[in-house]
């Protein structure tokens, strides 16, 4: 790895403090038209749900200040994920001066790619998983002398949760990439554990998709199981790049 001169720690915390405050200052700048445009951005977030709902159910919130916070969080969400491409880049800035020249050149894909990763998996889990996974919840253990009515800021936080969660494990092979590039793992380490990251992505699926429906946890368990096996091809040619 190439060196642009020594750098104290003191320098290298001062570029990640710069580069936290520049993330913080877009998402704040961010916040204010999501919460102007709150009220779509909260009824488009809670389709998943509003379609799996009962007759006559509707979701409510219990507490004085649950809507505004609620509304809030939604505000929050919708900033953190459209900050996601400056994030990416923030992260790859950090790293990059300890990067060869040639692999330097490669820091619009890596970002095009890392935002790309996210957003998919991110809209498949909104598309998809959470449909599935609220229509299970809510219908499966309805009855006649039970009518669910859930809770606008417990669903955000479970609704977030999972679909931030997808956007994150759709970075993996980006991270493995990242990770061999640095000599930190390689395909043939990756390869002898898979049995383990089998089990491993089991329980994660298991945790956060905590359904009685095998579907639900299979939406997440496959494309965990996928991505291993990507990355384990994926640090194989970023060995070969070295």
């Amino acid at each position: 790895m190439e060196s642009q001169g020594k750098m104290t720690f003191l320098e290298h915390f001062g570029i990640l403090r710069a580069s936290l405050i520049k993330i913080v200052l877009v998402m704040i700048i961010l916040f204010i038209p999501a919460f102007y445009y709150r009220e779509l951005l909260m009824e488009l977030a809670l389709i998943p749900i509003t379609d799996s709902l009962p007759v006559n159910s509707k979701i409510i919130f219990t507490k004085p200040a649950e809507g505004l916070s609620s509304n809030v969080r939604i505000s929050f969400l919708t900033s953190f994920i459209l900050t996601f491409p400056l994030i990416i880049y923030e992260i790859w800035a950090f790293i990059k001066p300890a990067l060869y020249k040639n692999e330097r050149k490669s820091s619009a894909i890596v970002i095009i790619i890392g935002t790309l990763l996210f957003f998919i998996g991110a809209f498949l889990c909104y598309k998809f998983v959470a449909p599935v996974t609220f229509n299970i919840l809510i219908n499966e253990y309805s009855s006649g002398s039970i009518t669910a009515l859930p809770n606008v800021s417990d669903t955000l936080g479970f609704l977030s949760s999972i679909i931030l969660s997808f956007g994150i494990i759709f970075e993996y092979p980006l991270i493995i990439y990242i990770l061999s590039k640095f000599g930190v793992t390689s395909s043939k380490f990756l390869a002898s554990k898979r049995k383990y990251s089998i089990l491993i992505s089991t329980v994660i699926s298991a945790v956060l998709t905590p359904t009685t429906d095998v579907f639900s946890m299979l939406f997440m368990l496959v494309p965990l199981v996928l991505f291993y096996e990507i990355g384990i091809l994926v640090s194989y040619l970023a060995y070969k790049e070295r």
